[in-house]
């Protein structure tokens, strides 16, 4: 099990760049210092070609030694092995998620209220995904929550609070102030002329 640091994920999105090009830029993002990668896959593809981009995925994430969690989908979280899975409202209950998988994984839930976090955090979550905290375009059913909403999950859950929406290198002051302990990027990176450098503006 690679250490977990939750600091800069990166979430994929091959909207942005095309199958050629989605694994040589989540490697450039890694090398450069994304900490963790969550595999994103909301429809376009077959679950048997999802499932063969996961492998790759997968070994890539493993030789870098870096994480790599799945988003919403718990069955491909088994199938690839992955460090761990993100489960959103709609999603499998953390509870029962955790029967059906082997201990030691990453388990990561969405949440915008306090009751959300409390049982999250019952439930044996490691971290909070908590957005959308700025507009953003790649998740058009996301619903914003107030920056003291934020802080106070942040303050009150007990958990690291990893934010993501529409997030910028120039939020990450205004993010660690509010007490997050991380952030989630999608177009922030992967929209960038340079992947990499972007990545080292958001670390700056």
């Amino acid at each position: 099990m690679v250490s977990f640091d939750p600091v800069l994920c990166l979430v994929t999105d091959r909207s942005f760049r095309g199958e050629a090009e989605f694994l040589p830029t989540i490697e450039r993002a890694v090398d450069a210092g994304v900490t963790w990668v969550q595999y994103r896959e909301k429809a376009g593809l077959s679950d048997r070609r999802v499932y063969e981009l996961g492998i790759a995925l997968r070994a890539l994430a493993r030789r870098k030694r870096v994480p790599l969690v799945v988003n919403d989908r718990l069955d491909l979280a088994m199938a690839l092995d992955a460090d761990g899975v993100h489960l959103g409202q709609g999603d499998l209950p953390l509870r029962a998620a955790k029967r059906l998988w082997e201990p030691g994984k990453i388990w990561g839930v969405s949440a915008a209220t306090r009751e959300a976090a409390r049982e999250a955090r019952e439930a044996g979550a490691d971290y909070l995904g908590v957005g959308a905290v700025y507009p953003t375009a790649t998740k058009a059913d996301a619903a914003p929550i107030e920056k003291a909403a934020l802080r106070e999950l942040a303050v009150s859950s007990g958990l690291p609070v990893i934010a993501i929406g529409g997030i910028r290198a120039g939020n990450m002051a205004e993010l660690r102030a509010l007490g997050c302990a991380g952030v989630a990027v999608v177009s922030g990176i992967w929209a960038a002329a340079d992947p990499a450098e972007a990545v080292k503006d958001f670390l700056a």
